[in-house]
Formats: C-alpha cells, sequence, structure tokens
C-alpha cells in the first residue's frame, strides 16, 4: 500500500476507476574535466493521481498532502471526456528498498586514454559526465493492482576536443550502460567525431552504398518511432510492406523493469516483423480506444505528465545479422556514416528524412579517406526499403529510452 488515505480518497471520488503513482528516486552526479571535478547529489518524490470522474483527471505533487490539494483543484477543472479503461490486475508487490545511490565511477582517466589512443593523438576528452541513479516505482489501482519496481542505471555525457592545425572540432556523446562500462565503444565514438570533421574533403562521389553506424542507425530508428505508437499511420505507411524483409524491430523493455508506468506487465512485442507492420504499442487508453491487448508500454517521462503510450527499450534485431567485416566487404564504393553532425530531421507526414554525417569513404570493400561532412535526404520509405545488410554488433543509446541497433548498410544512397 502507498497511502491508504490517499487511496480512500480516490476511492471516494472514483469508485473503481482509479490510479495511485509514487517515484523515489536518487541520482549521484560526478563532473570532471582535466582542470575540475564536482560531484552532484539528487534526490526526488513524486506522487501522481489519476481518476475517471465524468471524465479524465490528473494531478501531481512532491508528496501526499499537496497531492490532495492537487485533486481538489483538479476536480474542480473540466474533465477530459472519457470512459474509464479496463485498469491492469496484479500484484507483485515487494518488501524493502532500494536503498542509497552509489557513487559515479571514476572513468575520466582511462576514457581519456583510449580517445587519445583512438585518435592518434588529435583528440582529447574534455569534460566527462557520469550519473549512477537508483529509482523505486510504486502503483496501485481500483482493480487491485499492488506494483513495486526498483531499477538502477549509469549514464551522462563525454565531450571531446579534436585539434588539426588552426582546425578544431567538439563531439559530445551521450552514453547509458546496463552492464560493464563500454569505454572502448565510447572512445571509438568520440575520437571519430572529433577528428573527421577536421578533413578537407567532403563525398568524392555522389551516390553510392551506405553503411550506418550502431550509433547513427539507433537515432534513425528512434527518429521514425512515433509510427509505431501512432493511432493513425502517415498514408504512404503501407503495413505489409514497410521495410526491407531483413528488418525486424522490436520492443522489450523485460530488462529494466516488471511493468510499465501504469502496472501493465512488460513483455516482447515485434513491432516489426520481416519488414511487415506488426504491433502497435498501447497503454491502457490508447488499447481501449483500439479494442486491442495491452502491450505494457506506458511510459511515465515524468511523474507531472500523466502515462501515454510509447517505446521502452526499442531496437532492431540482429539474429540474422553477419559480422561487421563481411558487411563491409561487400562494398564496392560508398561511405561509412560513423558520426552526425546534425540531429536526425524527420517529417513523417511527408515521408522525408535528412541526415547530416561525418565518416569514411569506403572503396572495394575497405576504408579508404575520412568524409569532412555529409548529407543524404530522401523519402523514409525508401531508406526502410533499401537496408540491405545487418550486422550483429548491437549497441544501445539513450534517446531518451534506451534504443538499439546494429551498422546497418542500404544498398543506395545520393550524397551532398
Amino acid at each position: 500500500m502507498i497511502n491508504g488515505d490517499l487511496e480512500g480518497e480516490l476511492e471516494r471520488r472514483a469508485p473503481g476507476a482509479w490510479e495511485l503513482y509514487r517515484k523515489s528516486a536518487e541520482t549521484r552526479e560526478l563532473d570532471v574535466s582535466a582542470t575540475s571535478r564536482g560531484e552532484i547529489r539528487r534526490k526526488e518524490d513524486g506522487w501522481a493521481a489519476r481518476w475517471w470522474a465524468g471524465g479524465l483527471r490528473f494531478a501531481s505533487a512532491s508528496d501526499p498532502g499537496r497531492l490532495v490539494a492537487a485533486m481538489a483543484l483538479a476536480a474542480r477543472l473540466p474533465a477530459l471526456e472519457e470512459a474509464p479503461p479496463p485498469l491492469p490486475r496484479r500484484d507483485v508487490s515487494r518488501e524493502g528498498t532500494a536503498g542509497a545511490a552509489e557513487p559515479a565511477p571514476e572513468l575520466f582517466a582511462p576514457l581519456a586514454q583510449l580517445v587519445s589512443e583512438k585518435s592518434r593523438g588529435e583528440a582529447v576528452l574534455s569534460s566527462l559526465t557520469v550519473r549512477r541513479g537508483r529509482a523505486v516505482e510504486e502503483i496501485v489501482n481500483a482493480a487491485g493492482l499492488s506494483v513495486r519496481m526498483e531499477s538502477s542505471r549509469i549514464d551522462g555525457v563525454a565531450r571531446a576536443l579534436g585539434r588539426r592545425g588552426s582546425r578544431a572540432c567538439e563531439r559530445l556523446s551521450v552514453f547509458r550502460w546496463d552492464a560493464e562500462p563500454d569505454l572502448a565503444g565510447l572512445a571509438g565514438r568520440l575520437a571519430d567525431g572529433a577528428t573527421l570533421p577536421l578533413a578537407t574533403r567532403g563525398p568524392s562521389f555522389p551516390r553510392g552504398a551506405w553503411l550506418l553506424d550502431p550509433a547513427v542507425a539507433s537515432a534513425m530508428l528512434a527518429a521514425i518511432a512515433p509510427i509505431f505508437e501512432a493511432e493513425t499511420l502517415p498514408r504512404w505507411v503501407k503495413r505489409g510492406d514497410l521495410a526491407s524483409r531483413r528488418v525486424t524491430i522490436a520492443d522489450d523493455a523485460s530488462a529494466d523493469a516488471p511493468c510499465d508506468g501504469e502496472g501493465t506487465t512488460t513483455r516482447r512485442v515485434l513491432v516489426l516483423e520481416a519488414g511487415a507492420l506488426a504491433t502497435r504499442l498501447h497503454d491502457v487508453r490508447s488499447a481501449a480506444r483500439a479494442s486491442a491487448h495491452l502491450t505494457g508500454h506506458g511510459v511515465r517521462p515524468s511523474y507531472r505528465v500523466p502515462p501515454r503510450p510509447g517505446p521502452r527499450r526499442l531496437f532492431i534485431e540482429t539474429a540474422g545479422g553477419v559480422a561487421p567485416p563481411d558487411l563491409l566487404a561487400g562494398v564496392s564504393r560508398g561511405i561509412f556514416a560513423r558520426a552526425l553532425t546534425a540531429p536526425v530531421g524527420v517529417d513523417l507526414e511527408a515521408d522525408r528524412y535528412t541526415v547530416e554525417f561525418t565518416g569514411v569513404t569506403i572503396l572495394a570493400g575497405r576504408a579508404s579517406e575520412p568524409v569532412a561532412g555529409a548529407r543524404v535526404a530522401g523519402r523514409i520509405s525508401e531508406f526502410l526499403a533499401r537496408i540491405a545488410g545487418v550486422a550483429t554488433d548491437r549497441q544501445f543509446f539513450p534517446m531518451p529510452y534506451p534504443v538499439g541497433a546494429p551498422t546497418l548498410l542500404v544498398e543506395r544512397a545520393n550524397f551532398e
């Protein structure tokens, strides 16, 4: 039981049609550069209530007393006209607490050495922010649900500065690790991102194959992810033929939590199977509107806003993939996009995308020369249909939820 008084108040206001949520979190943050060092400790306690009384109502606050006041205010405001959806029923209540968050790990020195090695001395690690956090989420509802979930993670931001003569370039890279820190992968992305733009040439040919590094491919997947939760799909989307048959995309957050932000059991969901749209991601409200089964994708970006449908851990399957060198060996002429130089731009309604990146030219299956900057623009539908190869080197990146992709081979692209 989160708070018996609040549960009683919600039952009085909306018999059989309410939900109560609490999140307690603590984060230890370590900021390090070559000349400074700082530590920050943050704590958060948030409460949220959602109930259906004459329509949908929502209130949030930082403690139970303030939540009661917020509920009284919300009850006087116009409600969103909506019938109560079926609420999840499950009891996975657990004893104990998550305890205090441990200090963030000391990673600046080893990462700085790797960045220098991978860039042959042309780049230095300028700053590193590492956060280690722990959180406890609790959910109860009028259907008898009682859920308690504990989670922890390490994430952060690293910056590297590349120099070549009088030219300089800064690279920022975000990261999240669920297991041991992948310093080598992070160092490689920082080194390439800080030094490749210092090359003097852009693309030397107008078209060819296009290889996408896992970080670039993950950013592209995150940009088109709203398709998988949309109630109305863009007109260009063909359900049975959205992408190449080599592409299967799943969402499975069971490694992060047993339930979603509404208490629905987490499970593996295929949203794209062999190129065809398979399932839409649902929270309790969207599932009720669509007369569909719950998928466990009610997400809460913050306790201050109601849950909504969305991805939780989205990734491209790699079971049928090949080793990255084998993917590279099949390219006669192309460009390997190693790092983005701007956020991926998409217009889902118009079926358009733009990717700006820096990378390396590929000739006869071998890396050739750096590309200072390139741009590929076109139709999302064509990009998805032209994916000719999927590697096995999947990596996850925070966007802000985990998004994972391997190296991808697009058989044809126009370079600017």
